[in-house]
C-alpha cells in the first residue's frame, strides 16, 4: 500500500538521482569524463575534509570519492527498493553527504553554482523527511481514532448486553 504519493515519489526521485551520481563517482563506465573530473575534484575536497582540524587525519582523494560514491549508490538503492526505516537512515545518511558537500564547496570559495545542487538535494531529502513525519502523525491519529471508535462500540455493545439481562 503506498502510503503517500509525495514520499513514494520524492523517495525514487531522490534513490535514483543518487544511484547515478555515486556511480559517475565509483565507475568510469557511467560517463569516463565526469569520472575524470570527479578524481581531479575530489583531490581539492580532501584539502578541505571537515574532521582534518578535529583529529589530524584525511582520507586519501581515492577512498574519499570511492567511500561518497558507494554511500550514495547504497543508499539510494534503499531509497527505492526497501520499505520501512531503513529509508529514514538513508536520508539522514544522505542528508549528511549533501551537507558536508555544501560545506566542502563553501570551504573552497566556490561559486554559488557549485553549491546549489547541494543545497537543493538538502532540502529535498527535507521535505521527504517532513513529509515522512506528517504522513506517520496522521497514521497515528488514525489509529488512535478507530482505536477510541472500537472502545466505543465494545462499551455500548456491553451496556445493550446488560440491559438485555435486566429484562
Amino acid at each position: 500500500m503506498i502510503r503517500s504519493l509525495p514520499l513514494t515519489a520524492l523517495s525514487l526521485l531522490l534513490g535514483f538521482f543518487f544511484i547515478f551520481v555515486g556511480l559517475i563517482k565509483v565507475t568510469p563506465k557511467v560517463n569516463p569524463d565526469i569520472y575524470k573530473d570527479m578524481q581531479q575534484e575530489f583531490g581539492r575536497f580532501n584539502k578541505v575534509f571537515p574532521f582534518y582540524k578535529m583529529t589530524g587525519w584525511r582520507p586519501y582523494a581515492r577512498n574519499f570519492r570511492l567511500f561518497t560514491g558507494w554511500l550514495e549508490v547504497i543508499c539510494g538503492a534503499v531509497l527505492v527498493l526497501v520499505p520501512g526505516p531503513l529509508k529514514e537512515i538513508a536520508s539522514f545518511l544522505l542528508l549528511a553527504v549533501m551537507v558536508g558537500g555544501f560545506y566542502t564547496h563553501y570551504a573552497l570559495n566556490d561559486s554559488f553554482e557549485r553549491m546549489a545542487p547541494s543545497l537543493i538535494f538538502s532540502l529535498l531529502i527535507l521535505c521527504r523527511l517532513i513529509i515522512l513525519y506528517q504522513v506517520n502523525r496522521k497514521e497515528k491519529q488514525e489509529e488512535e481514532m478507530i482505536e477510541k471508535l472500537l472502545q466505543e462500540s465494545a462499551q455500548s455493545e456491553q451496556k445493550s448486553d446488560e440491559s438485555k439481562k435486566d429484562e
